[in-house]
This record gives structure tokens, sequence and C-alpha cells, in this order.
């Protein structure tokens, strides 16, 4: 099994239309004609076996403000595994190479919004109840700015000595 980092900007068309059938096994409902959800990433890993794209997580780099506290994140967006080979913990692999490259480079914190918890949970991430604003996007447009608990949904698993506050998260753009 490899698994390979690359930015989204030298992702090939070819790895773009993989990307997109295993996200639409993967989520059902996930759009066939593009490889991510609201906007590109910032960088994505790739899991491969003889060739096969078995595996996937979207990386968004930016800021958000955490209770008038500028943070650095990695927001991780769309972690898929091919049915074939879940229960392997290629998720948690690539989770944990999140984290180090994190911790390399002055992350402070790993955010997500997930459903189901279960493998989020088992690696150190834990939700959070706070007030959010995002830009909403949807089929490329901008529809205004989103202002609500994201209930039972906000995971965050913290990588530096930055604290995480209660209070409004301002995401500073989409949600990933």
């Amino acid at each position: 099994m490899e698994i390979i980092r690359k930015e989204e900007f030298i992702i090939t068309a070819q790895e773009h239309s993989e990307i997109n059938a295993l996200l639409h096994a993967s989520f059902g409902d996930y759009s066939k004609d593009r490889s991510y959800y609201k906007q590109l990433p910032t960088f994505r890993y790739l899991v491969r076996t003889e060739g096969k794209l078995i595996g996937h997580m979207a990386v968004e780099h930016r800021n958000i403000n955490i209770a008038e506290t500028v943070a650095r994140i990695f927001g991780v967006a769309d972690l898929c595994v091919d049915q074939h080979f879940q229960s392997k913990n290629i998720a948690s692999n690539l989770l944990k190479k999140l984290e180090i490259l994190g911790r390399q480079h002055q992350i402070d914190f790993l955010v997500l919004i997930a459903h189901n918890h279960e493998v989020y949970e088992k690696n150190g991430f834990k939700l959070v109840n706070n007030t959010c604003r995002w830009l909403m996007i949807n089929s490329h447009q901008t529809l205004g700015v989103g202002h609500r608990r994201i209930e039972e949904c906000l995971m965050i698993k913290p990588i530096s000595n930055l604290v995480w506050k209660p209070g409004l998260v301002d995401f500073l753009g989409h949600i990933f």
C-alpha cells in the first residue's frame, strides 16, 4: 500500500476521475461530475494498492478565528476508504500522517465535520459545540453567510498548545 500527499493543482484528470468514483461509491449522493464537495482542497492524501485508488482524504489549510483567537488549522474533508479495504486502519493512518505534518508545521488544530464520530474519536478527536460562521456555497455560487451551531458534528483535535475556546468560530470561508 502506498500513501501519497499531492497538492491539488498537480492532481491529474485521471486522478480526479478516480477520486470522484471513490467519493461517489463512499458517500452515495456525491456529485458525479467533480472530485470535491464545495471547493477545491489545498492538498489530498491518496492511498493506492496495486495501482488502484482505495483511500482518500482532502485537506484545507487556513486560518480560522476561535473566540477572537486566530488559529492555523488543517480542515479534513471527504475521508473515505473503499469498502473492500475498510477495517484495516487506513483512515487512522491518514489522520496520523496529517497530525504529524501539522505538528511539523505549526498547525494548531485538525478540524472536521462528521456525523459518524467513531473513527475520529478513536484517533483523539472530540466534539465541540461552538456557534459557527461560514461562507455558504452551493453549485459554485456564494449564497451568503451561515451563522449557527453545527449540532453534534464539529470535531477538533488540538496539536499545539493553543486552547480551543467556547464562543464563535469563524471559518473565514466555506465549511470543508
